[in-house]
């Protein structure tokens, strides 16, 4: 008797084991997405001497970080719109004979927060996730959708600019800052004796910490996408944080000796002031200007330290994929440019840290990966399965994150003012709108002022670039 109840016992054991297996999955982990505005991976984790970034460089010893992580399209607006779909935007897609925005963009493929909401994670977002507001035809991607970060001042009301206490730049664009309080793209810095939350990060990273404490369903997992506005212009932050960095703060970038300061070969131009050297700005100035982003990415760093310290308060830190990505480069004087939308690596370059609670270790990866890879990247930590209807244009980068031998096509494809490249482990090649080739040694040259794409002996490898660009996929699946 004892025996065969014993059996019994081992079957029904047996049995229930199995029964959980096929229908009891692992609980969900609660995801944390962070964006930064226009930050290049000019941070102390990515080895960079100058800029305080105690937060990004704390998560970072627990993540996977991305060294050769790129944008398709250096621009916030596709370069988002590409991280949410999944999609390659071109150059040219228009939309009613205007160039395309990003509401018009998300609308050409399921974003992969509405694929999470799907499938039952809570999902909230504030800050700069869009460019702008989320689109109408977003809203059911979210359960709570909140504030861009934007509204009619952007770092310039009243209250900010009676705060002012150190202010430079190019003195037309800061009138255009004074007068509008706006000037989102104005060329200047200037401290503000004030807290953290009279700028728009620091109420950003408020209402985070709320949906974390108290707004988000506690019977899901969530994920909260956190979009902070800094670094980009104007690089207007609290004086505490200037006060961080000494007087001399802010590196120019490097240039040949015997290197004219000219632009009048220069393909990549755009906003007014592109076509002068460092717009105009003396090399004095410049250092000051660099200063200025740095101190708004060290406010924005702490902003994100903020937040994290909530997972941990609240016991959920363990449980949560954190991903911090930049949605792309940035020149800060770099062959005589200061901002993005250009060909060159730096511009196309973006930071990209993924931390899992099962990461058994932290590392760097030095494959290159896109933004378009994040979203199956996502899906896949998630435990969500693609649906049938979206098509991607990347590969999940979780095989990078725990070691696994994975074949990897070390190539990514870009595109910016009417120029197609591509960028790969040690080159970057681009043909320009005017027919130009520009092939640039990465591992030899990585400031890329030596062009080899008509050196004879790099024929074969420049030709074998035009094929892959010929045969690239963009604007939709």
């Amino acid at each position: 008797m004892i025996k065969i109840y014993t059996i019994k016992v081992l079957l029904a054991t047996l049995f229930v084991g199995l029964y959980s297996m096929a229908y009891c999955k692992e609980p969900q982990k609660n995801i944390l997405f962070i964006v930064f505005d226009d930050l290049r991976p000019l941070i102390g984790a990515y080895g960079e001497p100058e800029p305080l970034t105690p937060n990004i460089d704390a998560l970072a010893k627990e993540a996977i970080m991305f060294d050769k992580a790129y944008v398709n399209y250096p621009l916030c607006s596709p370069s988002r719109a590409s991280m949410l779909t999944g999609i390659r935007f071109d150059n040219q897609l228009q939309v009613n004979g205007k160039m395309a925005n990003t509401k018009d963009m998300v609308r050409l493929q399921t974003t992969w927060p509405k694929v999470l909401r799907d499938n039952g994670y809570w999902t909230a977002t504030r800050g700069k996730i869009y460019h702008g507001e989320a689109p109408k035809t977003e809203k059911s991607s979210w359960d709570y959708s909140g504030k861009p970060g934007g509204g009619k001042y952007m770092e310039g009301s009243p209250e900010i600019l009676s705060k002012i206490v150190d202010i430079g730049g190019r003195q037309d664009q800061i009138e255009t800052y004074k007068k509008t309080g706006n000037g989102p793209a104005s060329l200047m810095y200037a401290a503000v004796d004030g807290p953290d939350n009279i700028l728009k990060d620091g109420q950003v990273a408020e209402d985070v910490i709320d949906y974390i404490k108290n707004k988000r369903d506690k019977t899901k997992p969530f994920m909260i996408a956190c979009g902070f506005a800094k670094p980009h212009m104007p690089w207007v932050a609290p004086k505490k944080y200037f006060d961080m960095y000494p007087e001399d703060a802010g590196k120019l970038a490097y240039i040949p000796e015997g290197v004219e300061k000219s632009m009048k070969s220069e393909e990549f131009t755009g906003r007014k002031g592109s076509e002068i050297w460092n717009e105009g700005v003396s090399d004095e100035m410049a250092q000051k200007l660099i200063r200025g982003y740095m101190a708004s990415t060290t406010y924005a760093d702490a902003q994100m330290g903020k937040v994290i310290q909530t997972l941990k308060d609240e016991g959920l830190y363990e449980n949560t994929i954190i991903i911090v990505w930049g949605d792309h480069g940035y020149h800060l004087t770099d062959h005589g440019k200061w901002r993005k939308n250009t060909g060159y690596n730096i511009s196309l370059r973006c930071p990209l840290l993924i931390k899992t609670p099962d990461l058994k270790e932290s590392g760097v990866v030095d494959n290159v990966v896109q933004n378009i890879d994040l979203y199956p990247t996502i899906l896949e930590l998630a435990g969500i399965e693609k649906p049938d209807s979206i098509n991607l244009h990347g590969n999940s980068l979780v095989p990078l994150l725990y070691d696994k031998k994975v074949k990897w096509q070390n190539i990514t494809y870009t595109c910016a003012q009417g120029n197609y490249g591509l960028v790969t482990d040690k080159y970057r090649f681009t043909i320009t709108k005017t027919g130009n080739y520009y092939l640039f040694d990465l591992e030899n040259d990585p400031h890329e002022w030596n062009n080899l794409a008509y050196e004879r002996k790099y024929k074969k490898q420049v030709k074998e670039f035009e094929n892959n660009i010929a045969g690239v996929k963009w604007n939709k699946p």
